[in-house]
């Protein structure tokens, strides 16, 4: 494990969001880095989005926002829960947690960030080729 881990949040998470129940458990337990990206491909699944993985010779960013966990176990308890995610049965989750490559906007250094990857067909999903759900949905 590493000295510090960090979270990064894309949809009903961000700080911009709203001020939700959801995101004060991310403002409780983790510190705000700043604006970041990474890549992958978001997808409308309901009222919030989800991010899978970029194909093979695919380059598409998702917007977001990076966190250093300050209690960890504590967070991640909570959002396990609010993404749908078991870690004991993965296949069946809404959503997996996994690390990934993340860029801080106002640095450019590359972190190994959890986030949340949308597990289930997105075959009938209204793709978002900007990967900023803010901005493409909730102007």
């Amino acid at each position: 494990m590493t000295e510090n881990e960090y979270l990064f949040v894309y949809g009903t998470l961000l700080s911009e969001y709203g001020d939700n129940e959801s995101h004060q458990w991310v403002d409780r337990y983790a510190e705000y880095l700043g604006k970041a990206k990474m890549e992958g491909k978001m997808y409308m699944v309901d009222y919030y989005p989800g991010i899978v993985p970029c194909k093979q010779g695919e380059k598409y960013y998702v917007k977001g926002e990076l966190y250093k966990l300050r209690e960890p176990d504590q967070l991640f308890g909570f959002l396990d829960r609010y993404e749908e995610y078991n870690p004991m049965d993965p296949a069946h989750s809404e959503y997996v947690r996994k690390q990934a490559k993340v860029e801080l906007k106002n640095d450019g250094k590359t972190y190994d960030a959890w986030v949340y990857y949308f597990n289930q067909s997105v075959e009938d999903l209204e793709f978002m080729p900007k990967g900023d759900f803010l901005n493409e949905y909730h102007k």
